[in-house]
């Protein structure tokens, strides 16, 4: 119960700074935020945590050049550069607004995604069954938001808001996701999320993907491993090659794997593990260390 006040505290302070950002800087926002989740002082100058970590790099400038990386369609080039088209899913346009949207050339099933956000979303798997109408007031209000203001991630503050029309992937059973945590180049750290009738369900796994005894955010569920193993690792250090730490995330499906973004900021340095010693603990791969 303690847990939910907190979280619904989050969200309403989350909400108000939206609205008014000029009124409080990034630091002091992070520290807050950092005190609603976790109940401690945040320690930017001698960061120890993974969420630590996280928060201090959220909060250097040299980020607002990361949009090209962090913008859902521009980063495409960076990918077909590191790795090939191969991983890419196929786009069928690119719009600066809803109305752009030409629905009679689209395929039945298809996904409309904003290009400068996380989580602006719209899945379509049967035109004929798509609310046009409710899509297009979404899109209009997604468009006019700045996503930087929701955790003060820099990367996003300079994307230009698009819409992007993908193809709609139909997968075996479940929506699986790897989110490879690479810390100066190298995998680390390796969530498995799927997603089950709306609900989310997290493992986590070291580099050689041996499960770890940890919660991070959600559930875990007894689920096979890809047997694309590493072919992931390949492609996400070729991915992290140019940054000191980055989150790789990919799909795999039917023995294909298709890129789904780059993030910098997992979790807005926002989300505990459990047990809690295992933040400490992953907060030794930025320093490029780890547990003896």
């Amino acid at each position: 119960m303690f847990w939910k006040i907190r979280m619904l505290f989050k969200i309403i302070v989350v909400k108000f700074y939206q609205k008014f950002p000029f009124l409080i800087s990034d630091e002091k926002y992070s520290k807050l935020l950092y005190r609603i989740v976790f109940g401690k002082k945040l320690d930017l100058k001698n960061p120890k945590t993974f969420n630590e970590h996280i928060i201090v790099r959220k909060l250097e400038d040299k980020k607002y050049d990361y949009a090209k990386y962090t913008d859902k369609f521009q980063v495409r080039e960076y990918v077909r550069n590191k790795v090939g088209d191969y991983i890419l899913n196929e786009i069928y346009g690119i719009y600066t607004s809803f109305n752009e949207i030409d629905f009679d050339s689209l395929p039945n099933c298809f996904v409309l995604k904003a290009t400068h956000a996380s989580g602006f979303n719209v899945i379509v798997p049967d035109k004929g069954k798509f609310n046009k109408a409710a899509a297009k007031r979404k899109f209009d209000r997604w468009l006019k938001i700045n996503f930087y203001y929701k955790d003060r991630e820099k990367n996003y503050k300079n994307i230009q808001p698009r819409i992007l029309c993908d193809k709609y992937i139909e997968f075996s059973k479940y929506l699986v996701e790897y989110k490879l945590y690479c810390f100066h180049g190298k995998v680390k750290l390796i969530c498995q999320n799927i997603d089950v009738d709306g609900k989310r369900y997290t493992n986590v796994y070291d580099e050689k993907f041996n499960a770890l005894p940890v919660k991070f955010g959600y559930d875990n569920l007894s689920y096979p491993l890809t047997t694309l193993k590493d072919e992931l690792i390949e492609i996400s250090e070729r991915l992290a090659s140019e940054f000191e730490f980055v989150r790789v995330d990919l799909y795999e499906n039917k023995g294909k794997i298709i890129f789904s973004e780059l993030t910098f900021h997992s979790g807005g340095g926002l989300v505990p593990f459990k047990p809690e010693e295992y933040d400490e603990k992953f907060g030794l791969f930025f320093e490029g260390k780890e547990e003896e």
